[in-house]
């Protein structure tokens, strides 16, 4: 069952632990949700914490700031809240901690995996870094997207547009990656393409997958209403909803799970 709780942060983070069935300590995974930083779709957020839970994994759901608010304002959320995931002030017993985005909240989560510290910040040293990372159809790399659309996120600040895109400061040192996308989907493909390749090129264990359907923002892609409310990108694409046991077994492969 999901629980809002209270954080050092000002932004609220929805927790839904993992399942009563599994015991002793569990990895956690803090979720970005995506929607442009306009929304925070639901299937996005509550959908994959429900999988994450039932993969015995303790989902922490994070309603980053979102525009008129720009950077470094969703970044300084995001690293907050995987600071309290680690700090364990919830009161449950985690181990490993990774961190899922997508679409734009995917350009957080590589921002955290990279530990970037953008030039408009003040006294940020040592940012939390995630121990892995699950990224469906994830921002990469901004020059990937129309330049209409990157000016209209950014405004004053599209000279940062560099320092924003993850894939420019991958190392060696990033966690482990597990990332996909649909063949159907235009901002999707080519950046988890990039995702791969740069990761791939630092020498990181990735795992990739391109699926042949379905299109951007589709998250489990069961088809399956969250939160109340539908949405325009929820399909029901069989094939494509495979990549929850693929990212599963990942998962157990690079031992997160061991049980």
């Amino acid at each position: 069952m999901a629980s809002a709780i209270s954080t050092p942060i000002s932004q609220k983070i929805e927790l839904y632990p993992a399942e009563d069935r599994f015991l002793g300590p569990r990895p956690a995974v803090l979720v970005l949700p995506g929607g442009g930083f306009r929304e925070l779709p639901p299937h996005e957020g509550e959908g994959y914490a429900r999988w994450l839970s039932g993969l015995g994994i303790h989902a922490f759901v994070l309603s980053y700031r979102l525009l008129p608010h720009r950077f470094p304002a969703p970044l300084e959320d995001a690293r907050a809240a995987l600071d309290h995931v680690r700090d364990g002030d919830h009161g449950l017993d985690i181990g490993r901690v990774g961190v899922l985005g997508s679409s734009a909240g995917g350009q957080l989560a590589g921002l955290l995996m990279t530990g970037r510290v953008l030039s408009i910040e003040e006294g940020v040293t040592a940012p939390p870094r995630p121990d892995f990372a699950i990224l469906p159809y994830a921002l990469a790399d901004l020059d990937l997207l129309p330049p209409p659309v990157v000016e209209n996120l950014l405004g004053d600040l599209l000279p940062l547009k560099g320092e924003l895109s993850p894939d420019r400061h991958v190392d060696a040192s990033v966690c482990p990656t597990f990332v996909w996308a649909t063949a159907q989907d235009p901002p999707g493909l080519p950046n988890t393409l990039e995702w791969t390749r740069a990761l791939a090129a630092a020498g990181v264990r990735v795992e990739s997958h391109i699926y042949p359907d379905g299109g951007h923002g589709i998250g489990l892609a069961d088809g399956v209403e969250y939160g109340g409310a539908s949405h325009k990108f929820i399909a029901n694409v069989p094939h494509t909803a495979s990549w929850t046991s693929a990212c599963a077994a990942w998962l157990r492969r690079e031992g997160v799970l061991v049980d």
